[in-house]
């Protein structure tokens, strides 16, 4: 990798548009949160994670975040379909027109490998769009405040 590569993938800005809450409860472990960065199906991917997500909306099996979602299943009721919380969470540029999630890995995405990226193409592509997403997403986020806020400044 080019040393501009290694300073973006490795020290990237903390921002907004990489930022999700998600609920917490003692009762319901692991919390979605660490289910996500602690599972080799998902190792913190975004895109994998709202695959899973995808899964729980649909009611579709083979969802390495399966029990996660049904511990959480009325956090996710809050917003009735997976439309409604892709638009809520700002994750459009993750959702293809059809309702399928845009991978950042485009070749082989399946939960039969692991998340993690095997070779250093895999890696760039990963980052690459790991960090458009963000970008994407942060811009999105912006807009909907300038919209629906004017009065609030958005620094971007």
């Amino acid at each position: 990798m080019s040393e501009e590569q290694k300073l973006r993938y490795f020290n990237p800005p903390y921002t907004i548009g990489s930022a999700m809450i998600w609920p917490v409860r003692k009762i319901h472990r692991p919390t979605m949160n660490t289910a996500r960065g602690m599972r080799a199906k998902i190792v913190d991917r975004m895109d994998r994670t709202l695959e899973c997500i995808r899964r729980h909306y649909a009611q579709e099996p083979g969802s390495p975040l399966g029990d996660v979602t049904t511990n959480y299943a009325d956090f996710f009721e809050l917003f009735c379909t997976f439309e409604q919380f892709v638009e809520f969470f700002h994750f459009q540029d993750l959702v293809t027109p059809e309702g399928k999630i845009d991978f950042f890995l485009k070749q082989g995405e399946d939960f039969n490998r692991s998340g993690v990226p095997v070779t250093t193409d895999e890696y760039v592509e990963v980052r690459e769009a790991s960090l458009k997403f963000i970008k994407l997403r942060g811009n999105r986020m912006a807009d909907w405040v300038e919209e629906n806020h004017p009065d609030i400044e958005v620094r971007r």
